[in-house]
């Protein structure tokens, strides 16, 4: 039975909102199965229920009751056997485009294979029919593996997200969608910033109430994220006013749907006849993928048989009074550090480093047995702290060694490179941003020698378009730093330089003729730092000038400011909605201690991207070249033909003009594949 609590709590929202929506009657499906979509949803039910990830279906994708062949494949994230996967399912797909082709000239079908592809069509399937199925040829990975293992993981939080979705006064069987989003999966993390079961980018997170910074991210969090997901689903819903274009517009996006409802009208008719740059396959199949997962999820035994689901996690949530650093709190719960992170999904890694505290207000999970709830209600003032960690930024300068660095802000080298997360065989170069810690900050100095690089949508109402004159990257010198193990910190650096300065007598001499290394993706580079700072004396206020980096947005720089993202324009005189370009600069209003604490915030913000994403990315060996052609973007080339961020493409071409792409510019890409 569930709480009375949550029904309370359902029936107050739902009145507070004024009942606008609409009762579901006893027996009446929220979500109706349209005749056109019959095949669509018999589809998806075979790929989630029948075919496994070593299958997969080669298929028309506007008619996906056309099924040319089911392909066996290796279906495994090994670089070798994707690659061979490719090249089989290329030459399927070309025998395939033989037959359509001919098919198309109106030749008659000879073999029993042509007769059973034109079959396919129907007995009245034209020459035009044959014609535009070339196009329209798609590989489909089976995923009955992937979602049997994510049946087994929303045992863990799935009636605790139904009651959630209840207390919106939503149709609690969207507490299914996730296995369409992520097959459950409480790490998933897309290449454009998506993260979590519900798969929430950065804006659409914090627009529905998520926290996401470099100490916490909500939207890894599966009920945290959950409410989220009610309230954007609810807001499509008063929006569009059927849940299939509210479940079509969490994919598609609620403005895209809106225009399409008032070109089309209904769902049906959108789906039949609706055709724009971005409704394409994934769009337009989303709801048909959501019925078919809800029909296998809760038939599961039909599909797989007996599963181990997961037990619902026995947790209790209590508030933190004010920051804490983990390793104190843990102790004081007396709950081992393993068992937290499994309550705390949300807390990032720099927690579990001790660069940044839990923030006052977080809602700690603690087991529900022992005597953890009990203490975490009796926290000890003493271990809890009045403000966040906040280190100060550097950006590393020609003729610098990490020695001088360090001494300069009154720290040892090995708690530079603690700060940083990096070991003793570790470069930085000229134009990298380093983060000095706080003092009594604890870190990790991280054991990388000789391993392969492998680090870890731009988002917000003003995206970032890259700009015509991109800031120059600096090149050629390098700060090396070399082993430390019982050797004197005076002598810990050796740093190599083009036009080395003179280094005090403590400091070793510069060594000669190195280049900086090759192209790490994970240093944090820009020009993340507030320029020319002035006083108004008039005012008494501050402002200083910034140069615009890739993903950012005027919604950031407002929050790292505390001000309103409109007060930003109008110092700026930017119209409404105006793209900023990347390297623009702007004039930022500084109160006092807001330059280091905006600069902070900033380069968090990027580490952060870059962290999130080499923790489930990894570059592959060797790049690709692309020929610009007429009419590409940057945004439509990262996101349809890259499937790339910007950031990363940026780090790869660091002197094209990229608001200008002129035909025939070659664009280094490079490679990349899902870490499983």
């Amino acid at each position: 039975m569930r709480p009375l609590r949550i029904l309370l709590v359902s029936a107050l929202f739902v009145c507070a909102l004024g009942g606008s929506l609409s009762p579901v009657r006893a027996g009446q499906d929220p979500f109706p199965l349209y005749d056109c979509i019959t095949p669509n949803v018999a589809f998806w039910r075979d790929i989630y229920g029948k075919y496994p990830s070593s299958q997969g279906v080669l298929h028309d994708k506007r008619d996906l009751s056309i099924i040319y062949e089911v392909l066996d494949v290796e279906g495994t994230w090994e670089t070798a056997a994707r690659e061979r996967d490719r090249q089989k399912i290329e030459r399927v797909k070309e025998r395939y485009l033989d037959i359509l082709k001919s098919l198309a000239a109106g030749v008659p079908p000879q073999s029993r294979e042509e007769r059973r592809v034109a079959a396919l069509f129907g007995a009245r399937a034209t020459p035009e029919d044959f014609r535009l199925a070339q196009e329209n040829i798609r590989f489909q990975s089976g995923q009955k593996d992937n979602f049997r293992k994510g049946l087994i993981r929303s045992g863990a939080y799935l009636e605790e997200i139904k009651e959630i979705m209840a207390s919106y006064g939503v149709p609690e069987d969207l507490a299914y969608l996730p296995h369409v989003e992520s097959s459950f999966n409480y790490k998933a993390y897309s290449k454009f910033g998506a993260a979590g079961i519900w798969q929430f980018t950065e804006s659409s997170g914090k627009q529905f109430q998520l926290d996401v910074d470099y100490a916490i991210d909500e939207r890894r969090d599966p009920l945290k994220a959950t409410h989220a997901a009610a309230r954007m689903l609810r807001h499509n819903y008063e929006k569009l006013g059927t849940w299939p274009l509210a479940v079509t517009a969490y994919n598609h996006g609620i403005n895209g749907m809106m225009r399409a409802k008032a070109a089309k009208g209904d769902y049906e008719r959108i789906f039949q006849e609706h055709e724009s740059e971005l409704f394409k396959f994934a769009s337009r199949n989303f709801y048909s993928e959501f019925l078919a997962a809800r029909e296998v999820a809760k038939n599961y035994q039909a599909y797989f048989g007996p599963l181990p689901i997961e037990p619902p996690v026995n947790s209790k949530a209590v508030v933190l009074p004010n920051y804490a650093l983990v390793n104190d709190l843990v102790k004081h719960l007396k709950v081992d550090l393993d068992t937290f992170k499994a309550l705390n999904p949300a807390l990032r890694e720099p927690v579990y480093l001790g660069q940044k505290l839990i923030p006052k207000g977080y809602e700690v999970r603690v087991p529900q047995q022992g005597k953890a709830v009990r203490l975490a209600d009796n926290i000890p003032p003493q271990i809890l702290k009045e403000d966040q960690a906040q280190p100060t930024i550097y950006q590393v300068r020609q003729g610098d060694t990490a020695f001088s660095i360090a001494r300069q802000h009154g720290i040892s080298v090995a708690d530079l490179l603690r700060g940083n997360g990096l070991d003793d065989q570790a470069v930085i170069c000229p134009g990298q941003n380093l983060r000095i810690p706080g003092a009594g900050e604890r870190g990790t100095l991280v054991a990388m020698v000789g391993k392969k690089i492998e680090p870890q949508r731009p988002a917000g109402l003003t995206p970032v378009v890259p700009n015509e004159k991109p800031a120059p990257q600096p090149a050629g010198e390098v700060v090396s730093l070399v082993k430390l193990a019982g050797v004197p910190e005076s002598v810990q650096v050796a740093q190599v330089a083009q036009s080395p300065k003179a280094a005090p007598a403590s400091e070793p001499a510069p060594a000669k003729g190195a280049q900086c290394p090759p192209l790490n993706p994970a240093k944090v580079l820009g020009n993340l730092g507030v320029e020319q700072v002035t006083k108004n004396k008039k005012q008494g206020k501050g402002y200083g000038i910034i140069r615009v980096e890739a993903e950012e947005t005027l919604g950031h720089y407002a929050r790292w400011l505390g001000i309103r993202a409109w007060d930003l324009r109008h110092l700026n005189n930017l119209r409404y909605e105006q793209s900023l370009t990347v390297n623009q600069k702007l004039k930022i209003p500084l109160a006092k201690g807001s330059k280091e604490r905006f600069e902070a915030q900033r380069y968090e913000f990027h580490k952060e991207m870059v962290e999130d994403f080499f923790a489930a990315y990894r570059l592959m060996e060797g790049t690709r070249t692309y020929r610009v052609k007429q009419g590409d973007t940057i945004w439509s080339l990262c996101e349809t033909e890259f499937e790339l961020p910007f950031w990363l493409i940026k780090k790869y071409n660091p002197s094209v003009d990229f608001a200008q792409l002129k035909p025939g510019l070659r664009l280094v890409v490079p490679r990349v594949e899902s870490i499983r």
